[in-house]
C-alpha cells in the first residue's frame, strides 16, 4: 500500500512541475538573440579633405547678391505711393494679379473696395467695385479655385490627410501611414524555422502618397489617383514576456484609386477605395 502512495504521489509531483514549465514559456531568443549568419564587410570611413579656408578680403556678396526678398521689382498702384508686390494671395484669391484676367480696369480708376459673392454653387469668390474719377462703378467678380483639405482614415489602420484645389477640374493629393503601436521586442537577424515561441499575425506598416485629378459636378467631385505603396511586414510571435518580431519582407509598388467628396456648405466628405490593395478611406474635411 505505501508502495502505491509513493507512485502516485510522484506522479503527481512530476505533472505539476510540467505544468509549470509549459506554462511558463520564455523565448531563449531574450538571451540569446539571432545573429546575423553572413559575414560582416569591412567598411573603411574616407577620407575628409580639408575645406579651403575663406578669403577675409572678398565678399560673399559677390556670388550671394543681396535682395529685396521679391523676384521682382517693387511697383505702385497709379496715382498714388502704395507699394504693392502682387501676393501669391490676393485678396484671398490664388495667383498673381489675377483681376486683370477677370475683367478689371488696368488704368483710369481711382481707387477699388475689396467685396465678395456666392456663385451658382455656393462657393464664396472674391470680388471688387473699382470706382473712376467721373464716379462711375464696375463690380468685378473673381474666380478663385475652391481649396479642401481634412483628415481620413483607412479600413486597415492608417491615418492621413488629403488636399484639393480646383473649380470644375480640381487637382488631389493625399498621404497616409499606420498607426498601430509596435510594443513588440525586435530581432532583426531572426528566422522563421528558428522560432521557440508560437506565432500570430503578421505585423503590417503601411505608408501611401496618391495624386490624382477629378471632375466637379455642381459640389460633388469624382477623381481618380496613382499611387505609391511602401510595405514593412514582420513575422510577429508570443511568450510570458510579450511579442516578438522579426523581419518577413519589405516591399513598394504601384496602386491606384477612384473616389468620391462632396462639399456641404464648409465641410467635405470623402470617400475613396483601392482595389488593388482593397482598403477604403473616409475623410471629412473644410473648404474655402
Amino acid at each position: 500500500m505505501k508502495k502505491v502512495l509513493l507512485i502516485v504521489g510522484l506522479t503527481l509531483l512530476l505533472t505539476l512541475i510540467c505544468t509549470i514549465m509549459l506554462s511558463a514559456q520564455v523565448s531563449n531568443w531574450r538571451t540569446n538573440p539571432p545573429q546575423q549568419s553572413q559575414p560582416q564587410q569591412r567598411v573603411e570611413t574616407p577620407k575628409v579633405q580639408p575645406s579651403t579656408p575663406q578669403r577675409n578680403d572678398v565678399s560673399n556678396w559677390r556670388n550671394q547678391p543681396p535682395s529685396n526678398g521679391y523676384d521682382r521689382p517693387l511697383r505702385t498702384r497709379p496715382g498714388s505711393n502704395i507699394i504693392v508686390r502682387d501676393p501669391f494671395f490676393n485678396d484671398w484669391g490664388w495667383g498673381w494679379n489675377r483681376w486683370d484676367m477677370w475683367g478689371a480696369p488696368t488704368f483710369g480708376w481711382n481707387y477699388w473696395n475689396p467685396g465678395f459673392y456666392f456663385n451658382d454653387w455656393g462657393y464664396r469668390q472674391p470680388a471688387r467695385v473699382y470706382v473712376y474719377d467721373n464716379g462711375k462703378r464696375d463690380t468685378i467678380k473673381g474666380k478663385k479655385p475652391v481649396i479642401s483639405f481634412g483628415v481620413q482614415k483607412t479600413t486597415d489602420n492608417q491615418v492621413g490627410g488629403f488636399f484639393t484645389i480646383g473649380n470644375k477640374g480640381y487637382f488631389i493629393v493625399e498621404y497616409n501611414a499606420s498607426v498601430e503601436r509596435d510594443n513588440s521586442t525586435f530581432f532583426p537577424f531572426g528566422n522563421v524555422t528558428q522560432v521557440d515561441f508560437p506565432l500570430v499575425n503578421d505585423l503590417v506598416q503601411r505608408q501611401s502618397f496618391y495624386v490624382g485629378v477629378g471632375k466637379r459636378i455642381k459640389r460633388t467631385g469624382i477623381h481618380m489617383m496613382i499611387g505609391t505603396v511602401s510595405e514593412d511586414v514582420k513575422w510577429r510571435g508570443r511568450d510570458d514576456l510579450g511579442y516578438i518580431t522579426f523581419p518577413k519582407y519589405l516591399d513598394r509598388f504601384t496602386t491606384i484609386k477612384i473616389g468620391t467628396l462632396h462639399d456641404y456648405k464648409n465641410f467635405t466628405l470623402k470617400v475613396d477605395y483601392d482595389p488593388i490593395i482593397r482598403n477604403g478611406t473616409f475623410g471629412l474635411g473644410i473648404n474655402f
